[in-house]
Parts: C-alpha cells; structure tokens; sequence
C-alpha cells in the first residue's frame, strides 16, 4: 500500500460511536485482573497520562497481533502493553516540540484488530459528544513505525486543535503539518521513540545526529515548491518516491517554523484557530501574523529557507556545485572596453587572470581587492575540500597587492619588479585554476553517479 494511504479519516456519529464503544468495554469486564490471567482474552490499558487507552489481545491469539517470529521487516507489534508505552513517549516529544503543556481534554482510544492485514489504513474518528471531542483509532495487529507515529501524532494534533472547538466540525489538520512533525520527531529521537520489541527499552541516539540527513539527499537540486502549494497537497497524488520526498519537505517546513523567534506560540495559535476555517491557509496566517502579515511574506521566507537549505550541508556549508560555481564568478571582473573609435565605453566580464595580464593596476586594483574580500566569505561557507582553494587564491591575490603597493612606495622601485609580481600571480593562478578545474570534473563525475531523485 502506498505509504501516503496510511491514515483514513472520518467524523464519527455519537450514536454509533456509543454503540462501538459500549461493545468494546462489555468484553473488558476483567480489565483489572487481565494481567494476572495466564489464558488469552481481551484487555484494556491505560497510559500514564491517561489520554490514551488501548483496546486488544496478547500476541499470537485470533485476534491480537502476530507473534514476534512473524512480524514483517521494519513492522512494530502492536501489543498492547508495548502500544502504550509508544503512545506516551509520541506524546510526551510533541508535546516539547509545540511547547505545550499537558492539559488534553479528549481521550483517544486505539483499537488492535490482529486479524486486519499490515496494509490496512489506519482507520481515525473523530467524535463529538456534549462533554467534548473524543478519538477512536483502529490499527492492525503490526504497523510500520513511520505509519504508527504518523496517525499517534495525527491524532494528537487533532485534539489539541479541537480544544475549545465546539462546531461539532473537526479541525482539518494539513498534511505537511502532521507527515512534518511526524517525521522531525522520528529524525529528532530515532530507535529512542520506540521501545526495541524484545526487551522493551529504547536504543541510545547517536551524539549530534544530522537530523536532516535523508532530507538533503532528497532535496538538494530540487526546484521549490511554493509555500500556497503545499496546504494544497493530497495523500493520493504521489508515487512512492515523490511522497518520501514531500515528508523531507514537510519536516523541513515544520522544523523552520518552530525555530522562528516565537514560532512554538505561533504553530500553537495556528492550531488554535484550525476549527474556525475550511481553508488551513488562512489559520495559519492568523497563527503567524507576526511574522508573516501577508500571504506573500510566507512565500518569500520559505523561498529563503529553500535555498539556503539545499544549497549547504549539516555544517551551513554550501554545497560543493554551488561553491565553484560562486569561485567561478568571483575570479571574473567587469572592465570597461570600448568596441569602435566613436562607441561609447561599455563593460564585459573577462576572468580576472586576464585582466592582471593586460590592464595597469590601477585599473584592476579595485576589482583585485574585491575579490580577495568575496573569497574570505567563501571561504567560511565552502565545503571542507574546497575551502583550502579558496584560501589559497585569496592568498596569492593579497600578495600580488602587496607587492605591487610596496613597489609603488619605493623611489628606486624599477617596472621589472612589476612585471615580476605579475608574472609570479599570474603562474600561480594558472595552477590554481588547474586545480579548481579537476574538482569540477569531480563534481560532474559524483553527479553522474549519485543523480538526484527526479521529480
């Protein structure tokens, strides 16, 4: 099943909401005791917080989740003791991500149905009685981890948009707001945000992940995709491979906007006001007035954000494509050449090797020094492997300079130690530009041989 198909929606009637649950907790009359009872039957859990409580079977009976022998690759079981304690930890990192405290006021009750095929879609209601909104989520008897915390992290953002809500119509929560936040939580805390299956404790996280790892490799090179487009997007759009692609989108989106100044207040006021409107669109630019009083401001921030992302790696280093091509375009000047007797003057950009060679220094002083300034910036924001280049072009044009200034100061300075000066940067420039032209070929040989994913 295609993975954007995890979740299904919909908005449950209380009559048949009442007589579903009403069944559920006849057979749970040994709720209390279900533990201590060696033989397969029915149970019921509730989680610490107790906004969650889990309806199912012990592993390996008709109707609970397969044994562990069984389970298919990356597939959690959904045992019911082992459900709630992943419920709880998908909570408890939302809720630190949103800033938010813990004061839900809807339940969420998750049915296990063992029998019901991996693929099946989660199926998630929402329910309104008059004491308020309530959630009943049904999933199979095992789930990929990803599906799992995507629908917890749906229903959970469903509840806390729907406090207060009392139209009876649920809040439409964004696909990239959810497939986003599910996934930077997933990145943020890896095998930590589900227990290992066999022994029930989590896994320790590496120091310092790169938590946006797969999503530069998916991104970088892509084209943007405009800020209105995305509250636009449909589940059942995708192929497999542009739908891993949209979630390293959403989690890049979701991740930028709560490291706004305020931006954990503004996604919550965002939530807030989803109830109030059928277009997320214009929630979210009443959740983020401050920062973006226009629609069109949102669109230039992202674009910001787009390109500065795609375009440098985990350390804000630029990319190494991007580097040379902007090594490229400092070793270029304008100068002012004049193509007839009568013409007017007008400026062509020549390499700045070249204009070293054939104009006096004076004319070419102003764009020597301008680029030994350009290479300095690059040289903070280049690739590791491109950053000692850098350096050294810089270095040979400062000493070009100051040599040339020393022979300028010298009463007795003679135009040979000129010429020497000049021939000696123009050498070394050459052999830089040698160089620089073997990590271009390196950089086409890679591109090559690890294409970006096409669109």
């Amino acid at each position: 099943m295609h993975p954007s198909a995890a979740i299904r929606v919909r908005v449950a009637r209380p009559g048949f909401a009442v007589i579903g649950l009403l069944a559920w907790l006849a057979c749970a009359g040994a709720a209390l005791g279900q533990l201590r009872n060696p033989f397969p039957g029915p149970m019921r859990l509730e989680s610490r917080s107790q906004q969650f409580i889990v309806f199912g079977s012990p592993a390996g009976t008709a109707m609970g989740p397969p044994s562990i022998s069984l389970l298919e690759t990356n597939h959690m079981q959904m045992e019911p003791t082992m459900l709630v304690l992943t419920c709880e930890r998908v909570r408890t990192e939302l809720l630190k991500e949103l800033g938010l405290g813990d004061a839900w006021s809807g339940r969420i009750q998750i049915i296990v149905q063992g029998d019901l095929r991996p693929t099946t879609a989660v199926v998630l209601e929402s329910q309104w009685f008059a004491t308020g909104w309530r959630y009943r989520m049904v999933v199979p008897g095992q789930l990929e981890r990803t599906r799992l915390v995507r629908a917890l992290t749906r229903a959970l953002l469903l509840e806390i948009a729907n406090r207060g809500n009392r139209s009876q119509r649920p809040a439409e929560i964004p696909l990239w707001l959810e497939e986003g936040l599910a996934t930077h939580l997933l990145a943020l805390n890896g095998d930590n945000l589900i227990p290992e299956i066999r022994t029930r404790i989590s896994l320790t996280q590496s120091a310092s992940p790169d938590v946006f790892l797969e999503a530069r490799r998916l991104l970088r090179g892509r084209e943007l995709v405009a800020f209105a487009d995305l509250f636009q997007t449909q589940a059942d759009q995708f192929t497999d491979e542009q739908w891993e692609v949209f979630r390293r989108t959403a989690q890049l989106l979701v991740a930028e906007l709560l490291n706004l100044p305020e931006g954990r207040v503004a996604l919550q006021e965002f939530l807030r006001q989803l109830p109030a409107y059928l277009n997320p669109q214009l929630a979210f630019l009443r959740g983020f007035a401050t920062p973006f009083p226009t629609p069109l401001d949102a669109e230039k921030w992202w674009s910001v954000v787009w390109m500065n992302f795609t375009s440098r790696d985990r350390h804000m280093r630029l990319s190494l494509a991007h580097s040379l091509g902007q090594l490229e375009e400092i070793l270029v000047a304008p100068i002012a050449v004049r193509l007839g007797t009568n013409a007017v003057p007008g400026r062509k950009d020549l390499p700045l090797r070249e204009v070293i060679a054939n104009t006096e220094f004076p004319l070419h002083q102003q764009a020597v020094t301008q680029a030994t300034f350009q290479l300095q910036l690059l040289q903070h924001t280049a690739p590791v492997e491109l950053a000692r280049l850098t350096g050294d072009y810089r270095q040979a044009l400062l000493q070009y300079m100051k040599r040339r200034f020393e022979y300028s100061t010298k009463a007795n300075s003679k135009s040979a130690d000129a010429k020497l000066a000049t021939k000696e940067v123009l050498e070394k420039l050459d052999l830089l530009d040698v160089i620089r032209g073997d990590f271009r070929r390196l950089d086409v040989t890679a591109t090559a041989v690890c294409p970006t994913v096409p669109e």
